[in-house]
Order: C-alpha cells, then sequence, then structure tokens
C-alpha cells in the first residue's frame, strides 16, 4: 500500500504523501482525469477514497497503540475495523447534512485518538456479570471543533459490543432524519443533540435501535478479536554496538515499550506530516524488515512501527536517520499539528503549514536546553476558525484570520492558551 501510494504521488501529485490527523493519506494537486486511475490503484491494493470527504461518515480512527498500549483495557482495533466496514457506504448513513466521524480508544488516560471531540467517541471498558467479563464502551456523542466547539456527552456508561453497529446505525438513522440539511454551519450532530437535549435524543436513537431487523453484519465482522498484526517478527540484528548520533535522544521521545516483554513501538515524527515518495518507499522496507508490516499512522499526522525488538533499535534508528526520518521530538513540544491551510484549502486564510514549519525549526534548535514543562506542551495551527488543525485542544493554538490596515487586508493568526489534550478532553 505505502509502495502505492507512493507511485502515484509521484506519477500524479507533487511527490509528496501526506499524513493527516484522521490518519489518512492526501495527495495534492492531483488532475481530476487522472482519479479513475487512481482510484483502480489504490482498489488494487486495498485502499479506498470511498467517503474520505462530502457528508458521511469520514475514516473511523483508532488508538494507534492499540493491542500493544500499557493502560488499555483491551484492544479496539477490531471493532474499529468492523465499525469501518459496516459504516462505509451504509443505506442509513447516506443522507446526513454535513460530516460525522467516530473515533475508538483503549483507555480514558491517554488522548491518542481524542475521543472527545468526536461525533461518536468509544472508550473500552469490561465489566462483571455473572462471574464473567464482559467487554463494552463507555460511549460518547455530539463533540466537535470547527467554530462552535462542543465536548461530547456521555451516551452510555456501559454498551456492550455486539450493541456497537446497531446503535452506531441507530444514530446515524437518527441524525439522518432529524439533523439540519440546508444551513451547514448548524448540520453537525452537535447541534442537534444541543437542540433536542441529551436525553430526548437518548430515547429517539434507543426507539430506532428497537425497531431495526437484525442484521448479521452486526456481529459478522468482529467475531475474529485475536490478531491483527499483534504478534512478534523475526528480524536479524545488525546492530555493532556503538550508538549512533542522536539515538539517545531520539530513544527518549520516540520509542513506547509495548505491554510485551522485548518489543517497543517507533514514533516516525513527520515535520508537518510530510513524507516524499523516496521516504514513503524506504519506509514501506524498513517496515518489511523490522516489524512485518506493522504500520499505523497517528491523528499528530505522525507514523509508528509496532512489534519493534527492543536490540533492534540502534539499526532502525540508523535505517530511518539514513533517510531522514529519523528526527527526535516525537509527542514534544516541536511536534506540530497543522492542517494545509492556504497551500491548498479554499478555506485557508493563512499559511498554517508555513507558521508549524518556522516554530518547529525554532524549538528543535532549542530542544536540548528546554525544561521538561515546556517540552510536554502541544501546538496545533489552522488555516482558519474550522479548527482542522485542531488548535482548541492544544496548549498553544493558532488559527488564520483577516486584519486591514486602511484598505488592504493581510492574513493574521489567532492564538490560544490552555486547551487540554490529554485524558481525551478538551
Amino acid at each position: 500500500q505505502m509502495e502505492t501510494l507512493a507511485d502515484l504521488a509521484e506519477e500524479y501529485s507533487d511527490g509528496v504523501c501526506h499524513v493527516t490527523t484522521r490518519q489518512d493519506i492526501q495527495l495534492h494537486f492531483v488532475h481530476i482525469d487522472d482519479t479513475p486511475d487512481m482510484m483502480r490503484r489504490l482498489a488494487a491494493v486495498g485502499i479506498t477514497t470511498r467517503e474520505a470527504c462530502g457528508n458521511t461518515v469520514r475514516n473511523v480512527t483508532a488508538c494507534p497503540l492499540a493491542g500493544v498500549c500499557r493502560d488499555e483495557t483491551f484492544d479496539v482495533t477490531p471493532y474499529a475495523d468492523a465499525c469501518m466496514k459496516f459504516l462505509l457506504g451504509h443505506p442509513d448513513a447516506q443522507d446526513f447534512g454535513r460530516k460525522f466521524k467516530v473515533a475508538f480508544s483503549g483507555c480514558r488516560e491517554h488522548a491518542c485518538c481524542l475521543v472527545s471531540m468526536h461525533d461518536l467517541g468509544l472508550i473500552a471498558v469490561t465489566r462483571t456479570e455473572n462471574g464473567m467479563e464482559r467487554r463494552g464502551f463507555e460511549t460518547y456523542v455530539g463533540g466537535g471543533l470547527g467554530a462552535v466547539p462542543h465536548q461530547a456527552k456521555l451516551f452510555d456508561e456501559f454498551l456492550p459490543v455486539e450493541e456497537l453497529l446497531p446503535i452506531a446505525q441507530a444514530i446515524a438513522r437518527v441524525f439522518a432524519r432529524l439533523g439540519e440539511k440546508r444551513n451547514r454551519a448548524r448540520a453537525r450532530i452537535k447541534f442537534l443533540i444541543a437542540q433536542l437535549g441529551l436525553e430526548e435524543f437518548k430515547r429517539l436513537v434507543l426507539e430506532e435501535r428497537a425497531q431495526l431487523p437484525e442484521d448479521p453484519r452486526w456481529t459478522a465482522d468482529i467475531q475474529d478479536t485475536s490478531d491483527h498484526n499483534n504478534h512478534p517478527v523475526e528480524v536479524a540484528t545488525t546492530s555493532s554496538g556503538t550508538k549512533a548520533d542522536g539515538f539517545t535522544g531520539w530513544l527518549r521521545t520516540n520509542v513506547y515499550k509495548q505491554r510485551q516483554d522485548g518489543f517497543a513501538v517507533v514514533t516516525v515524527a513527520l515535520p508537518l506530516g510530510d513524507l516524499t515518495t523516496h521516504q514513503m518507499r524506504r519506509l514501506a522496507t524498513i517496515g518489511r524488515q523490522y516489524v512485518a508490516g506493522a504500520v499505523r499512522l497517528t491523528v499528530e499526522q505522525n507514523i509508528v512501527l509496532r512489534w519493534v525488538r527492543e536490540e533492534d533499535l540502534q539499526p532502525l534508528y540508523s535505517a530511518l536517520s539514513s533517510v531522514g526520518l529519523g528526527q527526535a521530538g516525537a509527542g514534544t513540544i516541536s511536534d506540530i499539528t497543522a492542517c494545509p491551510g492556504t497551500d491548498t484549502c479554499k478555506l485557508g486564510i493563512a499559511s498554517s503549514r508555513g507558521l508549524a514549519a518556522e516554530l518547529q525549526s525554532q524549538l528543535t534548535a532549542t530542544a536540548d536546553s528546554q525544561d521538561p514543562a515546556v517540552s510536554e506542551l502541544r501546538i496545533k495551527t489552522s488555516g482558519c476558525f474550522n479548527s482542522c488543525g485542531q488548535h482548541q485542544i492544544a496548549t498553544i493554538g493558532f488559527y488564520g484570520g483577516g486584519g486591514r490596515h486602511g484598505t488592504d487586508m493581510f492574513p493574521n493568526y489567532t492564538m490560544s492558551l490552555g486547551g487540554k489534550f490529554d485524558e481525551d478532553s478538551m
């Protein structure tokens, strides 16, 4: 898949693969006449562009550490995967007034997928019934950023896993039937819930659920929850025992110890979320060699390699550095999220990527002398008030706007402070 994306970016785009905050890849500057061929070639390797945009259920996201996180309740991967397959193209999810975003998290402690800012957010929980452990989800609805941010509201403290898909379908039906259609600024489900009240919205959803005919797909895609690339791989270690320059700092910020002994997750930090086609191909080769393809994207526009043997960290770092992907600072103040802004977005007012690049350059240069409290802060930038760069949940956020000097207009930024990023909260 990575190699196909690299080929297409080279042939039809600007030679850059861009990682988005929805754990997707964007290719920019594609001519519309080339899209049919691109879609066929993507489909041939299991990638789709369906419902990546539009008034639909967007890509279902999940914690990139699912299955290996030390704090998770259980691996949410198969449930997120099943939700995506079920809702993609579903007839009940084709008549929305605006987009609908879903996210899964394995725990409450970390903001790996930002549940509280989603239309439908699910956190893994368990309970014991009749001496048996049952899996379920603490379920939230009506979150969202944009010009009018709403924190998601608790819909159900424990939604059994077997009710995940029917309840998602029922929520989609209520949103499609009652959601705003004419005024796009008020067409997200957060406004519908604010209008109805959470209890009335929940009553309507449960009423809809009771009327749904039984669908075998509700359980068909989540029967096997045992293996989603969560397995060790054999790799021939080539380390000489000497540490490459920068390895210690990279090890401190970019490596996460898995709950499985002897293994780690490595974050490949991507400035502005960009890889060149050469880097994408090399990363595909590195992924095969070290983690048997266990590669995921993150909401912070980075890439993670899972199931890295701890004894392979040094040669892996050398391999990444050789292609310009060994940058330290993942998850620190210099790891900045940025929407495309005026580079490619027709709504962009200011160059969010330009600002992010300059901030990143300045902060990376002073990383070794930063106070730990400063290093832990987060910066996010948006090219306008719509918050595609998620500036509202950053410690320091910037969004683009316009100012006036006499008769001349100029772009500027509004800076916000104190957004809450951790614990899946705003």
